[in-house]
């Protein structure tokens, strides 16, 4: 291996680790790694789509050209097009957030909030109810239980004249979420007639999805893409669940726990030749973050090869 590549993967390591530890030495990091990598490298697109995220709320202009550098070279990655949508939206450049957002559902069809943030951009800042609401009921019928989703179908609902299934689904959102006090202007909005539009933020921040969420929805894609069968993804999305009911994860970087659980699996099915190593290199993230969580999680839930709770011949 040359000084470069050693150079390279020396700072993906310890970029890697400054991103789990929240370290503020993250984007200093990164930012070496992009002139350290070469233009179009796994380890250019991991520092490039970090430095994205890093700058998404304070900087989104600067963070959509990072994402661009990654779009260049990865045009089938649903996230880095729903990350370059928020940014244009962050923008007001509402078109743009539109076509992304797009892009991302149509590559990724099952994540709810694609089709959620798609469908609201068209209703608030595009005045298009009547070209939202398909997305919005797709969103609803894939995520059915979230209330910002319920709110924003309501929302559009009312503004095509159906105030009753407007004032329905305004309900649902307060029972879903009672803290959310947007849900009860809504219903006072909607029972007035829905005569005016509400004043509602035009950027769909408010539905990002939740660090957890996208720990489930990557490792659930990427065992898929590996050969594993359903049942063991199945016992992959239980162990997640267990290790969040036991302790309070931090989760910075969904990528690193998805391949930790994978892993996980692998130990307690006794896959032959499955190397932490490997499933990284999967992942995109490094394998001393991988080998960390494994062990978090091995320590946390007892886990073993054979382990009867999360064997999917059980």
């Amino acid at each position: 291996m040359g000084q470069r590549a050693r150079t390279v993967e020396e700072l993906w390591e310890r970029a890697e680790e400054a991103l789990e530890a929240s370290s503020k030495r993250a984007e200093g990091l990164l930012t070496q790694l992009v002139s350290a990598a070469e233009e179009g490298s796994e380890a250019s697109l991991f520092a490039h789509r970090h430095l994205a995220e890093l700058h998404l709320e304070d900087n989104p202009w600067k963070a959509a050209l990072h994402l661009r550098r990654v779009l260049a070279h990865c045009t089938d990655d649903d996230v880095v097009y729903a990350l370059m949508g928020l940014c244009h939206a962050l923008l007001g450049n509402y078109h743009i957030a539109v076509r992304c957002y797009g892009e991302a559902s149509n590559l990724a069809p099952q994540t709810p909030w694609y089709h959620h943030n798609l469908g609201h951009l068209m209703d608030v800042a595009l005045d298009d109810p009547a070209g939202a609401e398909p997305y919005l009921r797709r969103a609803y019928q894939l995520e059915p239980e979230h209330d910002e989703i319920i709110g924003s179908l309501a929302h559009c609902a009312a503004r095509l004249g159906d105030l009753d299934q407007a004032q329905a689904l305004a309900q649902l959102a307060i029972e879903k979420g009672p803290c959310n006090p947007d849900h009860r202007v809504l219903v006072e909005w909607i029972e007035a007639g829905a005569t005016d539009r509400p004043a509602a933020p035009a950027a769909p921040a408010a539905v990002r999805r939740r660090p957890g969420d996208r720990v489930a929805e990557t490792v659930q894609l990427k065992m898929s893409e590996a050969g594993y069968s359903r049942a063991e993804i199945e016992r992959a999305t239980q162990l997640w669940s267990d290790m969040q009911a036991h302790c309070a994860l931090r989760v910075t970087k969904p990528e690193v726990l998805a391949a930790a659980l994978e892993y996980a699996i692998a130990v307690v099915e006794q896959r032959p030749g499955c190397t932490q190593a490997e499933v990284a290199r999967r992942y995109g993230v490094a394998p001393t973050s991988v080998s960390a969580r494994f062990a978090q999680i091995r320590n946390a839930l007892a886990l073993r090869p054979g382990d009867p709770r999360y064997a999917a011949s059980r």
